[in-house]
């Protein structure tokens, strides 16, 4: 019976050594260093064939046209490659370096450099495989993810067949007519916090809900906050729910909810409302899920800023801008 797969320290396989000069990609630097959205199956296409590309064969390693026949069945796609939205290229080798050093050379030499994550299993203690994956650091959550997948099959003694897996996701264009537009020149925000009373022993109750408005003019403060809204992609897939996750009542139930209106003017017609949730709705940083409403969109769009992976960094949350539009607190990021 195959051992579960087991989580490895990745320094360590940094810390072995790799010998020989293998073949150097070209142009790897500009492929680990994306920058701009990804609107179209063909456009993340092109990203995946170069990205392939400029992943090194290491040492005493050759290309492959198909996998051998015995290890075919352990050199399947990647199960983390599921996304409807995502490109997959891959190529085969076989190799007689070690694991540890081909799995080195391609941190070392590759075109990405970032570990998430390392595996290794096998039969009766074993080890007959392993499984590395890189990704890129995104300017955007719209350029990706961009990430490799290298896979290592025993194929007989001291031989490896090896699979390696360019997989890039692209995303949905969001419509134009879904932003603020740039006429808006007065915003309003209110913020709800409900009442929540504990059900487990020990857990904090807030019995009270409030309300409280905040209303400015200030342009400097209102396009910044149009800013942070016209920045959140669509929630993937579209439709009522975001994708990480919907306003689940388990991790919104006591959260604030705000509401933004814009206007022209004070006494001028909605140019666009956005209602949101904060903190906790797909994981602890004060990270939000929202929806969009306009003349032109009268049901309204949801809006995330985690796609298919891509988690928003702490602090840059669309919570976290609006209050820095306003250039003072209004507890819209939850204590903590």
């Amino acid at each position: 019976m195959r051992q579960p797969a087991r989580r490895c320290v990745y320094g360590a396989v940094l810390a072995l050594t790799a010998v020989g000069c293998g073949a150097q990609a070209r142009h790897a630097s500009r492929v680990a260093a994306p920058s701009g959205p990804l609107y179209s199956e063909r456009a993340s296409a092109a990203v995946a064939d170069a990205l392939l590309a400029a992943v090194p064969i290491p040492p005493d390693t050759q290309p492959l046209s198909a996998p051998p026949r015995l290890v075919a069945g352990k050199l399947g796609r990647p199960l983390n490659i599921g996304g409807a939205k995502t490109v997959d290229r891959h190529a085969y080798w076989s190799s007689t370096e070690r694991p540890q050093a081909l799995l080195a050379f391609i941190a070392r030499n590759g075109p990405l450099h970032k570990s998430e994550y390392s595996d290794y299993g096998g039969i009766n203690g074993r080890t007959e495989e392993w499984d590395e994956a890189y990704g890129a650091p995104l300017r955007t959550p719209l350029a990706g993810p961009r990430e490799l997948f290298v896979a290592v099959a025993l194929d007989g003694p001291g031989h490896y067949a090896i699979r390696v897996d360019a997989a890039v996701t692209w995303h949905r264009r969001r419509p134009s007519l879904s932003l603020v537009p740039p006429t808006a020149r007065w915003l309003q925000i209110t913020v709800s916090t409900p009442a929540y009373r504990a059900m487990n022993p020990g857990e904090p109750s807030h019995p009270h809900a409030s309300t409280s408005s905040v209303i400015t003019s200030a342009a400097g403060s209102v396009r910044a906050a149009a800013r942070a809204v016209n920045e959140l992609p669509l929630a993937e897939p579209s439709g009522a729910s975001p994708s990480c996750p919907a306003m689940s009542y388990a991790n919104t139930v006591d959260a604030p909810r705000f509401r933004l209106i814009f206007r022209r003017s004070a006494h001028s017609g909605e140019l666009a409302r956005v209602i949101g949730v904060s903190g906790f709705v797909c994981e602890q940083g004060g990270s939000d899920t929202a929806k969009v409403t306009t003349p032109a969109y009268p049901h309204g769009l949801q809006l995330t800023d985690h796609l298919n992976g891509v988690e928003v960094p702490r602090g840059s949350g669309l919570s976290e801008h609006i209050e820095a539009a306003f250039h003072h607190r209004l507890h819209l990021v939850p204590e903590g």
